[in-house]
């Protein structure tokens, strides 16, 4: 679950606050900032039993309950928060976690829904109602946040990245490549950031900047399959098979009931002449079931056939319908 934590301090505040409970609210933030949960807790209890009505405490307690996913005293003390100060926007974002952890929907979009208009130019907010949009299929209001999101300043690393993925999903490949530059110039160690570049570089077929970052991903994320399945891809574009296999190999290690990377692998084997693997890979396709049953019969039917069993590369060709037809034709009569 995802939490802001607000940068306002009670200084910033146009009330003025017993000095005490100021500093017990600050240690508070501090402690929780550190990860230290229980010792916010007593913090901000500390500070309420000397300002019950200091908002921004109800605020930073709620918080830590909802990062205990203890969702009802998150939900009673941002209530709080809320009632005392309807202005404090970071208080409706959190809520709105907490109601999603509770499987309430449209109660933490009724918060999201809060939080943009307090704070319409803050980018998080567009992004996190984006996810419940997207999930109730509401297509025009997705468009627009998103219309949004591209147009708004990021701030961090974070940020870069979404409104990459934004533009991205929008068709702006180069808009979407440059944020990634941005959040990798901001954070050389956001790993995730050069999985996310390196996939849009494979799409604009780039493939060697996309090689290049994979590399960097796959140093210290060595057990996600789908990065190998996407270099393997890259590989496979320069027609160095030997590599694509490689890598389609480790993707098959770490995830060995996906038919894509069997079907894939199988086609590499094809073009290294390596029918009898190419034919076990094309059965394993077809075992965990390939979307497109017909190419892989079609391609079964090849291997079995380079390796002078034409009796039932037929017999695959004909399950390969259409597919396969002129080759059945041409082989097979």
């Amino acid at each position: 679950m995802k939490l802001v934590l607000s940068t306002l301090f009670i200084f910033t505040l146009n009330i003025v606050l017993a000095q005490d409970a100021l500093d017990f609210y600050n240690a508070g933030i501090s402690k929780f900032e550190e990860g230290n949960t229980l010792g916010a807790i007593k913090d901000f209890n500390d500070a309420l039993r000397l300002d019950s009505n200091m908002s921004e405490v109800y605020w930073g307690r709620g918080s830590v309950y909802a990062e205990l996913e203890m969702y009802d005293k998150a939900l009673a003390d941002l209530a709080k928060c809320i009632w005392l100060n309807p202005k404090l926007a970071d208080a409706y974002f959190n809520r709105a976690f907490v109601y999603l952890g509770q499987g309430k929907q449209p109660e933490a979009l009724n918060d999201l829904n809060m939080y943009v208009l307090l704070k319409p130019d803050d980018m998080d907010g567009y992004l996190a109602r984006l996810d419940i949009l997207v999930q109730k299929s509401e297509h025009k209001r997705v468009y627009a946040d998103m219309e949004k999101i591209a147009t708004l300043a990021a701030l961090d690393p974070s940020q870069f990245l979404q409104r990459g993925r934004v533009k991205y999903l929008m068709q702006d490949t180069v808009g979407a490549i440059n944020d990634l530059d941005s959040c990798i110039q901001l954070m050389p160690t956001f790993m995730d950031a050069y999985f996310v570049r390196g996939n849009f570089y494979y799409e604009a077929k780039r493939v060697q900047s996309a090689i290049e970052d994979l590399n960097i991903y796959l140093l210290v994320n060595k057990q996600d399959a789908e990065a190998y399945a996407i270099r393997g891809e890259c590989f496979a574009s320069k027609a160095e098979f030997s590599l694509a296999i490689n890598d389609y190999s480790q993707a098959i290690a770490l995830d060995a009931t996906n038919p894509l990377y069997y079907f894939d692998r199988g086609f590499f084997f094809l073009q290294m002449q390596e029918y009898d693997k190419a034919r076990e890979d094309f059965k394993k396709a077809l075992i965990y079931n390939h979307t497109d049953k017909k190419l892989a019969y079609f391609n079964l039917g090849i291997a079995q056939y380079k390796l002078g069993i034409a009796e039932t590369a037929c017999e695959n060709w004909l399950k390969s319908e259409d597919v396969g037809r002129d080759y059945w034709v041409k082989y097979c009569q």
